[in-house]
């Protein structure tokens, strides 16, 4: 369950793969259902037609969702961005509603939560779609789902976001246990947000739910919904530390405020965040436009300027951070089927939210 690195690692290897024996990268087989250059321009004289695109995500925050959003246009004039921008579980539930009311309003959906995936294709809402350069993200991140009814959307850090002018670095998970942190501590909430939901369940597996969550419970955290609750309460001066995303907190820092993050010695939980063509989209053309988008060098430059990580290997992200020299823990589909169900149960109980 553990992986350690995968960007430069992979970057070479896939460099090396398509360069030997003087075979570009964009020479390698087709994936069934990849898109070429041609399809997409072909898409985008459709897409034109349809107007728009309704794209639901929870990935990154609102701004630097509607700075990707602008990027898309300014490729594609003429299609407008209908973008909804909330956390991954309130966008499934919302969803999940609309498709038992055979309502189809969404075109491009981005959850925090790959189990979200996994239970809108066995309801057949997914189509298939392969982007064109797929090949240009980090290799083992290509095939997701083995039908490619979604893909890599986002790749995230969960680590300890922490005021430097109140505390030292913190460099354990375990550090918000000490009694020290009581009333110092911001977190999200595993119902609401995907990104909080996977970094449970590692500290639930890591550490146990007695050992772990009872004795943070002692520490009385302010609890929010979003992930990016814990950066905001931080920079406010409200709270002082907590689990929290990378990219919020490294905005933040750059913009000259009291925080920043700590990649804990026992593992960075690393957050692979998926997104799909909906079957029944109001807007099938924009829609698959738009998530090939996703894979185009103006999106992950756009994603590196709003301090995400890039998913291509020829976007360097923008605080040079280096994957493949962190530990990291990375929470597979399978256990967060239901992994993710039971820590929320747990959640509640413990901490009474």
């Amino acid at each position: 369950m553990t992986t350690r690195g995968t960007f430069v690692r992979t970057a070479a290897a896939v460099g090396a793969a398509g360069l030997a024996g003087g075979v570009p990268l964009g020479a390698l087989a087709r994936r069934k259902n990849q898109v070429t250059d041609a399809d997409v321009s072909k898409l985008y004289d459709a897409a034109k037609k349809e107007g728009k695109v309704v794209w639901w995500t929870g990935h990154y925050t609102q701004q630097a969702a509607e700075k990707i959003a602008a990027s898309f246009k300014k490729k594609y004039p003429g299609i407008e961005v209908e973008l909804l921008r909330q956390t991954g579980q309130v966008l499934f539930q919302r969803l999940t509603q609309d498709l038992k009311s055979n309502v189809h309003q969404v075109d491009v959906f981005a959850s925090t939560d790959e189990a979200h995936m996994t239970t809108l294709k066995k309801q057949n809402a997914l189509a298939q779609f392969v982007p064109a350069d797929i090949d240009k993200i980090p290799k083992e991140y290509q095939h997701l789902d083995n039908e490619d009814t979604y893909q890599l959307g986002d790749i995230a850090l969960m680590l300890i976001n922490y005021n430097p002018k109140k505390l030292p670095a913190p460099r354990h998970w375990n550090d918000l246990l000490d009694p020290r942190m009581k009333d110092l501590i911001s977190m999200g909430h595993p119902g609401f947000s995907g990104y909080v939901g996977n970094w449970v369940v590692a500290m639930n597996d890591k550490f146990g739910w007695d050992n772990y969550f009872k004795k943070l419970a002692a520490n009385n955290p302010k609890i929010g919904r979003s992930v990016f609750d814990c950066t905001t309460d931080i920079v406010s001066g409200e709270r002082v530390v907590g689990p929290g995303a990378d990219s919020l907190a490294l905005e933040r820092k750059a913009g000259g405020n009291a925080i920043n993050i700590s990649f804990p010695e026992d593992d960075t939980i690393l957050v692979t965040a998926p997104v799909t063509v909906m079957k029944e989209a109001p807007h099938p053309n924009a829609a698959r436009l738009f998530m090939n988008y996703y894979y185009s060098k103006e999106y992950s430059e756009t994603a590196a300027s709003t301090y995400n990580l890039p998913l291509r290997l020829d976007v360097a992200p923008a605080t040079g951070v280096r994957i493949d020299r962190l530990r990291t823990y990375h929470v597979k589909i399978e256990r967060l089927l239901v992994g993710i169900p039971e820590v929320t149960a747990k959640w509640r109980e413990t901490f009474n939210v």
